[in-house]
């Protein structure tokens, strides 16, 4: 995968690149060899690691919504969304933490896949100007200690920039 984005304010590090979403607005840095989805050419929504072997493929999807209210009542809501729509969830942890840039929250959890596989899903959520803006990252729970820090580097390196961010 090459850099979608040049202009992110930052260099990723090495073995890194840079992807962007919402027209600019966020960024957020992956593997180089991750495979990248994009809904448009310059709007990743998602990112998952190769494909090399029949597992469950590590991957972090950013999502955008409307949000009418405070960051803790919709965070809440989605908790509870997630709880009812996947099979097994399990929150293991949720704190207040920084997205970024902005104030956010952090929740850990665990559900089953369709196919029985036990999935670990971490979560970053903020609300700027009205947007919700998730960065989630998911891998098979198996592998956590092994992804961890790619999972932790691409927290790390999500950028929120405040300028006309609407929802889509």
């Amino acid at each position: 995968m090459t850099d979608v984005c040049t202009e992110s304010g930052h260099d990723p590090l090495p073995g890194r690149t840079t992807v962007t979403a919402h027209r600019g607005r966020v960024s957020f840095d992956v593997p180089v060899a991750w495979d990248a989805i994009e809904l448009a050419p310059g709007e990743v929504v998602a990112a998952v690691e190769p494909d090399d072997a029949d597992r469950f493929r590590t991957n972090v999807v950013v999502t955008f919504t409307p949000v009418d209210g405070a960051l803790v009542d919709w965070d809440r809501e989605a908790s509870l969304r997630e709880a009812a729509e996947l099979d097994g969830h399990l929150l293991l942890d949720r704190e207040d933490v920084e997205v970024g840039g902005h104030p956010g929250t952090r929740r850990l959890t665990t559900h089953a896949t369709p196919a029985g596989e036990s999935v670990t899903t971490e979560c970053w959520s903020t609300v700027v100007d009205g947007t919700g803006v998730t960065l989630v990252a998911r891998v098979a729970t198996l592998r956590v200690p092994e992804m961890a820090p790619v999972i932790e580097a691409v927290a790390a390196s999500l950028v929120v920039r405040t300028e006309r961010l609407v929802a889509a």
